[in-house]
């Protein structure tokens, strides 16, 4: 059984292959032209377009960007990641992280304040 990280990483590998092959059909550039300008085995190439492995490193998706003269933070959108290296929910986790921690600090100011207005004692 596939699982959804699974799902997501091939559904952004068709999305960052459908793209580079819009963007190098558009240039009216072979596999093998542009595989020669990354440079990359027109292969590899082929199979990033297809979407059969998952995104490649985000600097072989910024070398794409360059030889496709495209921005390469688009490219590396569809792949899911940001110029940072981490991807999507990486990034909404760590978000997720500070923010519970920030609630923690609230409840705690919450219950010293409580506990000053009422005369009682903090922990």
């Amino acid at each position: 059984m596939t699982s959804p990280k699974g799902k997501t990483e091939a559904s952004r590998a068709l999305a960052l292959g459908a793209l580079i092959r819009k963007c190098r059909r558009e240039r009216r550039l072979t596999l093998n032209q542009l595989a020669g300008r990354v440079p990359m085995s027109a292969s590899n190439l082929s199979r990033i377009e297809l979407g059969a492995q998952g995104p490649p490193p985000d600097e072989i998706i910024e070398r794409l960007g360059v030889a496709l003269d495209t921005d390469p933070g688009e490219l590396l959108h569809a792949a899911g990641r940001y110029a940072t290296g981490k991807t999507f929910e990486e990034t909404v986790l760590a978000r997720l992280d500070a923010l519970s921690r920030d609630l923690r600090q609230v409840r705690g100011d919450v219950g010293e304040v409580k506990a000053a207005l009422t005369g009682q004692k903090t922990a």
